[in-house]
């Protein structure tokens, strides 16, 4: 038995679980196409660790760790990404105060290069129903794009494979409870952590995808355990 931390999990309505299981029954059928979804979405990291949780194994022969706290974490640093079987986006560094033209910046001059690097025009994206990415605004510049919508059902982040990509990336950055004294100092953490994910791991997650629809299914639009 471990004492772990308890995780955060979307309140789903009736109404969340029905468009959940729509979805996966439509999702369960795309098959290989799975491979053509460019997943993405954004991600907050702070000098002092995610949620300020610090964790680590503690070698009994050794005096044991501390780590000190910061209001708000210290600080932190806004991330978006893009990845699908195929690969990884590189990162952007973005404000915490994003309006649809900033989001619009990011599809343009991150999303599409690697979506079109990989895929040419034959792909699906991926995002969530942040208000920024959902707007007139945004919904129209996709359309004039010509980019394929995968649609996206609310409440879904353990749908979302990048979610446990952003696991692994936390992990790799603040292993051992390790804590950043400046902003960049974390960005190059970041950086260089998201360089050393392999390939193997982004299939991985990617292949993931018929057992996450399957889940949900099952559980008639419930939460999913990953």
């Amino acid at each position: 038995m471990a004492y772990k931390k308890r995780k955060h999990e979307p309140r789903l309505k009736p109404s969340h679980k029905t468009a959940r299981q729509k979805f996966a029954f439509y999702a369960i059928q795309l098959g290989a196409l799975w491979n053509t979804v460019v997943f993405s979405d954004e991600k907050k990291f702070n000098l002092d660790g995610p949620d300020g949780w610090q964790f680590y194994w503690h070698d009994l022969r050794r005096e044991e760790q501390s780590f000190f706290t910061r209001q708000n974490g210290g600080g932190g640093i806004m991330i978006w990404a893009a990845f699908s079987y195929h690969g990884k986006s590189e990162l952007r560094f973005i404000s915490t105060t994003q309006k649809s033209g900033d989001y619009i910046y990011t599809l343009s001059e991150y999303m599409l290069p690697f979506a079109h690097l990989h895929y040419g025009l034959d792909f699906q994206f991926q995002q969530d129903n942040a208000p920024i990415h959902t707007s007139r605004e945004t919904k129209s510049w996709l359309e004039e794009q010509g980019v394929t919508m995968l649609e996206w059902p609310s409440m879904s982040p353990d749908l979302n494979p990048i979610e446990n990509l952003w696991g692994i990336l936390a992990r790799r950055v603040y292993a051992n409870g390790r804590q950043y004294h400046s902003l960049e100092d974390l960005k190059k953490a970041i950086i260089k952590c998201w360089s050393e994910i392999d390939q193997n791991t982004l299939k991985s997650l990617v292949r993931s995808m018929p057992e996450r629809c399957r889940e949900v299914l099952e559980k008639k639009g419930g939460k999913t355990r990953f």
